[in-house]
């Protein structure tokens, strides 16, 4: 009788955890195409603070994934119903954000890390290859390239054969990005040649900030920069002790990036004017994403993602993980997305930093989320580019 008892009891877990499972997998990813893009590093021009302009709630649900020959750190953009992004081996992906099935693909001489810019239908990106490139959106065609290594009268530089590590922005008139060369690049989008350069002490793996007709960029240098965008005469420099590698975020009137020092820093855009500066970890890389009056951004080594008061620059949460942070956050409504190193997606609450959902990806993400087209896309260490969406 005895051993019946404990039977049933057993039969009765087992019915109960099949039943649990059960309902968990019979959720669907239930996937509706909206017309929104997300056309840049860090999301829309011409602010790319990494926010959205549709609202997706976790939990997500897989819905397709796309195998690239290598490592994906390319931060993938959307536009016109074609998901781009780039890979260490080399190649350029269109793809459909539906399905995941390949459109097209342009191969290049190196790796890509940068992510791609779209403007008016045309891809623009950079190669290991020292190549700048412009490639059509529907087909992935190559219509011009440019090469890094030229100086402005067409003459090869010293700094030949130099990488582009940079992601691109625009203006409208000239599409800007770092290179290796030390060099900061303003290129006319009508002639695709240079406009103007500048040369900081150092390789700019950072992407540039256009918006107000200036231009802010960061340099391994340990500097940031401030340009007149049609010009590129300098405004200011602001020093930090470490090499930027992260892209502003802006809000009234301050720009918010972080240094290799392992600062967070809050600077007058107007005048590169200190106004807070904190500090989150050993070493910081990521760009910072702002959700109401918080700056959200995590640091590389220790595994923390920390809530920052914009105002006050006063840590208000910290969220820690097991890995690093190299990616930069990306906010959907009032949720902030962001990958870490220690392979998980996460999905937190900017108010107090309270995991609301996460995800194992199985390998490091370093690349910043995509969110457009209700769905989000982000790719992995593995080559491996996700796409989530809401379920049912």
């Amino acid at each position: 009788m005895k051993n019946w008892k404990i039977t049933f009891f057993c039969f009765v877990q087992i019915c109960t955890l099949v039943s649990i499972l059960g309902c968990s997998n019979s959720v669907k990813p239930v996937h509706k195409s909206s017309a929104t893009e997300w056309t840049s590093f860090r999301g829309n021009l011409p602010q790319a603070d990494g926010t959205a302009t549709e609202k997706i709630k976790p939990p997500l649900y897989e819905f397709w994934t796309f195998k690239a020959k290598d490592e994906i750190r390319s931060s993938p953009v959307l536009s016109k119903g074609i998901l781009v992004f780039g890979s260490n081996d080399g190649s350029v992906y269109g793809v459909n954000p539906d399905s995941g099935k390949k459109i097209w693909e342009f191969k290049t001489e190196d790796v890509i890390i940068a992510s791609p810019l779209v403007i008016n239908d045309r891809v623009y990106i950079g190669s290991f290859d020292k190549y700048f490139y412009e490639l059509d959106l529907k087909t992935g065609r190559m219509l011009r390239k440019f090469e890094t290594s030229l100086n402005k009268k067409g003459q090869k530089s010293v700094n030949s054969g130099c990488v582009i590590k940079s992601s691109a922005a625009t203006d409208g008139r000239s599409v800007f990005f770092g290179c290796n060369d030390r060099r900061i690049y303003a290129l006319d989008l009508n002639t695709f040649q240079i406009r103007w350069t500048y040369q900081t002490n150092d390789w700019v793996e950072a992407a540039p900030l256009a918006i107000d007709g200036r231009v802010y960029c960061g340099s391994n240098d340990g500097n940031m920069y401030a340009f007149d965008a049609d010009s590129g005469v300098k405004i200011w420099e602001f020093p930090t002790s470490n090499s930027v590698y992260s892209t502003p975020a802006i809000l009234d009137g301050n720009l918010y990036f972080t240094s290799w020092d392992g600062n967070v820093y809050s600077i007058k855009a107007e005048t590169g004017q200190l106004v807070w500066k904190t500090k989150i970890d050993e070493q910081a890389s990521a760009s910072p994403a702002i959700v109401g009056g918080t700056l959200v951004v995590g640091g590389m080594f220790n595994g923390g993602l920390a809530g920052i008061d914009v105002k006050s620059g006063k840590i208000k949460w910290e969220m820690n993980t097991s890995g690093g942070f190299d990616a930069g956050p990306s906010v959907s409504g009032n949720i902030v997305y962001v990958g870490s190193m220690d392979n998980y997606l996460y999905a937190v609450n900017p108010d107090d930093g309270k995991v609301i959902w996460k995800v194992l990806l199985k390998d490091t993400i370093r690349d910043s989320c995509a969110i457009a087209n209700n769905a989000l896309y982000v790719g992995t260490r593995r080559g491996v580019m996700h796409a989530f969406t809401p379920g049912k």
